[in-house]
């Protein structure tokens, strides 16, 4: 996603921030139930779509994707007000974040280690995901 692509939301959720009477008193506390709200509506889309593929089920789908990027959007914004950034910069963060995450915990995929053309064993694969996060927890909770 290029920077031009989140350029037009992220200018929407600040001018929310400053004129929408509701967005403007929104904190971290008040929006936790509509992350959650949000978050089950797209498990449910989900699931209907995994029973019917049908155009509008993945319409429904893409929908639901774009609230639950909406309350991460919000809280981002909440994050870049606290620290008297920009709006944009923690989402930035989150996603600079997100590719290097994809990466790390994908080596096989990204680096070298695999033989060309073929595709590890899953049981391999869920492995070695599952070690490289126990990792970062344990080096997470030492930086702590």
């Amino acid at each position: 996603m290029s920077q031009a692509r989140t350029d037009g939301v992220i200018e929407a959720m600040a001018t929310l921030r400053r004129r929408c009477p509701w967005s403007s008193i929104q904190d971290h506390t008040s929006l936790e139930k509509y992350a959650r709200e949000e978050t089950e509506e797209l498990v449910e889309a989900l699931d209907r779509f995994t029973a019917e593929a049908s155009a509008g089920n993945r319409a429904a789908v893409v929908e639901e994707l774009g609230d639950v990027f909406y309350q991460v959007l919000f809280h981002s914004a909440l994050l870049d007000e606290s620290d008297s950034q920009d709006y944009g910069h923690t989402l930035g963060l989150i996603l600079d974040g997100l590719e290097q995450k994809l990466i790390r915990r994908h080596p096989l995929a990204f680096g070298d280690d695999g033989k060309d053309g073929e595709m590890p064993a899953l049981e391999y694969v869920e492995r070695e995901y599952r070690r490289i996060k126990a990792e970062e927890k344990t080096a997470g909770e030492t930086q702590r």
